[in-house]
């Protein structure tokens, strides 16, 4: 191989297999003649019994050629910093290593073991005394938190290690996910209740804490009363597999004709995914073709849980 060739995948991807291993075995006839070439040239050494040796000169070849044409992969990469992954990794951390151009595949993912996290943080708000208990054994009291800060933070990395979260009096009646941050942090908190922030965006730590949960404390979700913001609710209810409940002010059709907008003449409410009790009782909604978001009906006196 000429260094004005230009450079295919497969045998970019050789390159990278013996700048992270400096020794392989191959079996394949096109990589076997490749690797020929490269012994002709110094850069490989034959073992015998198809394993062929990086050589000094080759790893320093290979590398300025991979470089010359973008195509350094991660295991080369890895392998040229010295650097080995974290078992959990920033997902913003791992693109600019990789220069925000090239993609982690899951098998690489896999293949190094490593989980890739947005590093994002949950917020719980509670009024009962409560404790979490972690897969190491902690048990980590947070009702001083509760008590005193209105809310508790949980990083992402944490969330899959909490086996438990321990009632010190009695559990919660509810529990309820609210979509928006800002309703998240402004509206009342219900007695008895544990309220958890779930963007729509990604409901992932909601859901790993809610497997926490003993299923026999019944859950509503607050989102926007529109057609978007229930089919997210339904996708959230689904993986949850848990029937559809939605929190909404006892009053909520005087917030819709007051507050509520039109919904454009392309936008249809996603009926298949509403089971027939609640559209008897979204009535209202449905027939006047009105949305409103819920930082709206945050003030609200009264709540009901409708199923």
């Amino acid at each position: 191989m000429m260094k004005t060739e230009p450079l295919n995948t497969a045998t970019a991807t050789l390159m990278a297999r013996l700048l992270d291993k400096q020794r392989i075995r191959v079996h394949k006839r096109w990589a076997i003649i490749q690797l020929n070439v490269w012994l002709q040239h110094g850069w490989v050494t034959a073992q015998g019994d198809g394993i062929y040796q990086l050589t000094a000169e080759g790893e320093q070849y290979f590398r300025q050629h991979l470089l010359a044409h973008g195509d350094v992969s991660l295991e080369s990469l890895l392998h040229q910093l010295d650097i080995q992954l974290p078992e959990k990794c920033n997902s913003r951390i791992l693109s600019f290593l990789l220069n925000q151009e090239r993609k982690i595949s899951e098998a690489q993912m896999r293949e190094h073991e490593i989980t890739l996290l947005r590093d994002s943080y949950l917020l719980l708000r509670c009024n009962l005394p409560c404790s979490i208990f972690m897969q190491s054994g902690e048990l980590i009291d947070v009702s001083t938190l509760f008590s005193v800060w209105g809310e508790v933070v949980i990083p992402e990395r944490v969330i899959p290690d909490i086996k438990k979260v321990l009632w010190k009096t009695v559990p919660p009646q509810y529990v309820i996910t609210v979509d928006n941050r800002d309703a998240f942090v402004s509206m009342p908190l219900p007695a008895n209740t544990l309220l958890i922030h779930a963007p729509a965006s990604d409901t992932r730590m909601a859901e790993q804490l809610l497997c926490a949960l003993t299923t026999d404390i019944p859950w509503s979700h607050l989102g926007d009363l529109s057609p978007e913001g229930i089919k997210k609710t339904a996708g959230f209810a689904e993986r949850l597999q848990r029937p559809l409940s939605l929190y909404l002010p006892e009053n909520w059709p005087d917030y819709l004709k007051l507050l509520g907008t039109p919904l454009p003449p392309d936008e249809q409410w996603p009926l298949n995914l509403i089971p027939r009790p609640l559209q008897i009782k979204l009535r209202y909604l449905l027939e006047n073709r009105r949305k409103i978001p819920q930082q709206a009906m945050v003030y609200a006196k009264k709540w009901v849980h409708e199923l």
